[in-house]
């Protein structure tokens, strides 16, 4: 999970510094679009945007080792949305 974690900072570290350099709004869309797209596969792993009796079919047949995954999947996702986003937003902000 740190290199993870590490791999998506490098990499909107680079999107910011591009973005801040050019001026380009296209880079922040691209990195938004990034980060949204992750944050939204990882709300789509949790179960966030299903109703609570869905999430209990779900819960009841699945195994230990496939929630265990998941939840996993659900992690990375949002470690490597959430430093794209907020490089997005910071790009945003800046004049």
């Amino acid at each position: 999970m740190k290199k993870i974690f590490f791999i998506s900072f490098l990499s909107a570290s680079l999107f910011f510094l591009a973005g801040s350099l050019t001026g380009s709004e296209m880079i922040t869309f691209i990195c938004g679009g990034i980060g949204l797209f992750c944050l939204a596969i990882s709300g789509i792993l949790s179960g966030a945007f299903i109703s609570g009796n869905q999430i209990r079919a779900n819960t009841s047949t699945e195994t230990k080792e496939e929630r265990r995954k998941r939840i996993r999947m659900m992690y990375l996702f949002a470690l490597l949305g959430a430093p794209h986003f907020a490089a997005a937003i910071i790009l945003t902000l800046l004049p």
